[in-house]
């Protein structure tokens, strides 16, 4: 044997399945700490993990099914055996986006890092769908107030109501609102977040409320940007087919009424 005495490894104790306890996931202040669900680990396994669920669960309504919302672990209470979570972004399914896009419509898709009032940093990543095929210098007009609308309402709220912004649906409805006016649009969809950047001690904001102002952006047209006048009035038409008319038969009534007035009335006599 040398005379080197050999070092023992130090012998690592194995987690059984009674070590672990069961915590109660919380959501933030924006969805009004409800509780989604429980996971099973230790205090210093669960921290940073992440946690899906739709938004049905919240507003129970079927048009939500598709929308998914991420949450991560950010802190854990032993005793009371709960976990405080931060929402990092959001996700629509497969299916609903490619659902989003027709046949001879035009996509516009834009990519943007936006920071918030309180130094909050997402990426979302928003689709609008026009009716027919847009011309090219419409949907650079379109991006240009998508990416101006966006950025307007970063600069004006704070992190919690810009969530609440994203996920109700109300930038949807300021973008479209303006964009409509260049070519009518079938849909805009902010359809991905993702949480970039957290500032330090950011993270407890006080509730905001829920009313949001209307945003307006300067659009500077040019002659082939603007819709045209019939466009603009008949766009309900556009998306209706055409059918064929049903032959009707007033026409043999109108002669057969016709050819009994022409005849001579008989004496009664």
């Amino acid at each position: 044997m040398s005379s080197k005495a050999r070092k023992k490894k130090p012998k690592i104790k194995k987690v059984t399945f009674k070590d672990k306890s069961w915590f109660q996931i919380v959501t933030p202040k924006i969805f009004n700490f409800k509780p989604i669900g429980e996971i099973i680990g230790l205090e210093d396994t669960i921290m940073g993990r992440t946690i899906e669920t739709l938004l049905f669960d919240f507003t129970h309504k079927y048009s939500d099914i598709s929308l998914k919302l991420k949450f991560r672990v950010n802190e854990v209470n032993n005793g009371a055996k709960k976990c405080s979570t931060i929402f990092i972004g959001h996700q629509y399914t497969t299916d609903f986006i490619r659902s989003l896009i027709g046949r001879g419509s035009s996509k516009i898709q834009i990519i943007l890092n936006l920071t918030t009032k309180d130094g909050f940093t997402f990426r979302l990543t928003t689709i609008c769908t026009t009716l027919k095929r847009a011309r090219n210098s419409q949907i650079v007009l379109i991006r240009k107030i998508m990416r101006e609308i966006l950025q307007e309402f970063a600069k004006s709220l704070n992190h919690e109501k810009f969530i609440a912004g994203i996920i109700y649906g109300e930038f949807q409805n300021q973008i479209q609102r303006v964009a409509k006016t260049i070519y009518p649009l079938t849909n805009c969809t902010v359809v991905k977040s993702k949480l970039v950047n957290i500032p330090e001690g950011g993270e407890d904001q006080e509730i905001p409320d829920d009313q949001f102002e209307i945003v307006e952006v300067e659009v500077k047209r040019s002659r082939k940007s603007e819709i045209r006048r019939s466009e603009r009035i008949n766009v309900k038409n556009l998306n209706q087919t055409k059918t064929r008319r049903t032959p009707s038969e007033p026409k043999q009534v109108v002669k057969a009424t016709e050819q009994d007035d022409d005849k001579p009335e008989e004496d009664s006599s």
